[in-house]
């Protein structure tokens, strides 16, 4: 979850109250590719549609002050192997997925929009991967979901909190290796 301090999430920000607005999946501890709804261009807020982040490039680099929490969720090889399927549907075609402007408005209130299947804002992205995988129960998390609803998940632990840049993945040593 990130928080980036840019005009337009300081906007879902006092709109929500949330300390974060903004949600990633990554797959692998050091967090360089995460994927995401949200701009596709640092510099335009409104040409959002699937992005894949990484805190060294685009929107995150050029905001230095960018918070985040990074949660961790253990799931089976199983779901983890459907996860990487719908992942790779969603990268082949990327340029038809655009951002849920409306979605988001409309989560305010409490109501689920979706125009279509190819329209997501960031948490209902996330949401919609972890419900069609398997990770939780279709509705788990109620029909609106926000970033830091994601932490209520069961077994979903803190890894880290503080700001993006500074986020070092935990080193990992090979069996054996502490004597």
């Amino acid at each position: 979850m990130t928080q980036t301090g840019t005009a337009f999430s300081k906007l879902i920000k006092r709109y929500t109250g949330n300390t974060y607005n903004h949600i990633s999946l990554a797959l692998d501890d050091d967090l360089a590719e995460m994927y995401s709804f949200g701009r596709r261009n640092a510099y335009l807020f409104f040409y959002g549609g699937f992005v894949i982040e990484s805190p060294s490039r685009g929107t995150f680099k050029r905001f230095k002050h960018t918070i985040a929490k990074v949660l961790e969720l253990s799931v089976s090889e199983q779901e983890f192997e459907k996860l990487i399927d719908v992942l790779g549907e969603f990268v082949m075609q990327r340029k038809r997925f655009h951002y849920n402007f409306r979605g988001l408005l409309k989560a305010r209130k409490h109501i689920d929009y979706q125009k279509n299947q190819h329209c997501f804002y960031c948490s209902q992205f996330v949401k919609h991967l972890f419900e069609k995988t398997g990770i939780i129960a279709k509705n788990l998390l109620g029909e609106v979901v926000a970033p830091e609803d994601f932490a209520l998940i069961e077994g979903a632990t803190v890894v880290y909190e503080g700001l993006l840049r500074e986020y070092r993945a935990p080193l990992l040593l090979p069996l054996g290796a502490i004597k």
